[in-house]
């Protein structure tokens, strides 16, 4: 039966294009979405230039970190991360309270990164000042941000985070199922799990002109490639409000993409960038929609394309962390310094394939 649907899927994708052709070349928007970009102890000791200030965020060097993937954010017309940590709080810290030297969001931001995705349980690792840091850093930055706000005030009036992406509106709605357990600072607001909320925010998404709705939920079980029950729960409850595609972040592994028109879904994107290293962790996703626009004004999504990654850490493959498309390096073993991670990515990668009928 899965196989069915995913033809069906692949039929449907290419009647779009064809009726969109028909009717005349459609406005097309490239939406690039990539997952958890990690701020852990190591990555940062690993940036830090040698005989650097620990303290000085111009001393840390992040320009590996993206490098490899950046022709996939050139194609793109719009890209969106979750950066998921607080920014600018010295001393800089990893887990399990997180704060990354603001020359990582600089780093991001330079490469192409148009979206920072806030809302996650690691915002307020720092409390107060943590919140008041990240917001200066990044408006300053003059990179747009999404899931935390200043005020209620401020909550109402940007929330949904509303974008328009080559003549098209889209809406990203990002929200968290929890903080771990730290209080949000007062005034400040979190976009959580609260179905009353969301379903406030879709309404304010529609009223405000959106013609395709994006939520960005940091939810699920840390470590599971199936989606879990509640995910399937709050999936179905997106999609009959009005939600055209989902995309989830949190369980640092990828979970399965599911295209069947007019929706797309990607449950989680897995890690990004880590230092984490346990089986399926270094996998992860960028995820493409491609949003098209026909003659008749009708916005649909037309592609929803998976591109698979690999992490290699410190004195792997190069000397600082840096993330690679896995099919791009896949039969190059030579050009790693430690030939144990390509075999680790070659080793997880055939297990991932198998599990997912790829």
């Amino acid at each position: 039966m899965r196989k069915k649907r995913l033809k069906l899927s692949a039929f449907l994708t290419g009647l779009l294009l064809w009726q969109a052709a028909l009717a005349g070349s459609p406005d097309t928007a490239r939406i690039v979405f990539i997952g958890d970009v990690m701020s852990h102890g190591p990555q940062a000791a690993a940036a830090l230039r040698a005989g650097g200030d620990r303290n000085d965020p111009a001393d840390y060097d992040y320009s590996a970190c993206f490098r490899h993937v950046q022709p996939y954010f050139d194609a793109a017309d719009y890209v969106v991360a979750n950066l998921e940590f607080p920014c600018g709080v010295k001393p800089y810290s990893g887990y399990p309270f997180f704060s990354a030297p603001q020359s990582l969001a600089v780093e991001a931001r330079r490469c192409g990164i148009d979206l920072f995705l806030t809302a996650n349980n690691h915002i307020c690792d720092k409390g107060r000042i943590g919140m008041d840091s990240t917001y200066v850093v990044y408006s300053r930055l003059g990179v747009p941000f999404t899931g935390f706000y200043r005020s209620e005030g401020e909550e109402y009036q940007t929330n949904p985070m509303l974008v328009n992406i080559r003549g098209i509106e889209v809406a990203f709605i990002n929200f968290t199922y929890g903080t771990n357990g730290n209080p949000v600072p007062q005034p400040y607001r979190v976009n959580l799990l609260d179905s009353t909320h969301v379903k406030e925010v879709i309404t304010r998404a529609k009223d405000r002109g959106a013609e395709l709705i994006v939520a960005l939920p940091h939810w699920g079980e840390e470590y599971h490639q199936t989606p879990s029950r509640e995910q399937q729960r709050w999936t179905e409850m997106l999609l009959r409000c009005g939600v055209d595609a989902i995309v989830g972040a949190h369980p640092h592994v990828v979970q399965p993409v599911r295209f069947e028109p007019p929706h797309a879904v990607a449950w989680s994107l897995g890690n990004f960038i880590s230092n984490q290293s346990d089986i399926f962790t270094q996998i992860g996703m960028i995820f493409e929609l491609v949003v098209v626009r026909d003659r008749q004004g009708k916005v649909s999504i037309a592609e929803a394309n998976p591109t698979y990654t690999w992490c290699s850490r410190r004195r792997m493959l190069e000397q600082n962390y840096t993330v690679i498309p896995i099919l791009e390096w896949l039969g190059r073993r030579e050009a790693w310094l430690d030939k144990s991670d390509y075999d680790k990515m070659s080793r997880e990668w055939d297990a991932f394939k198998l599990k997912f009928g790829l």
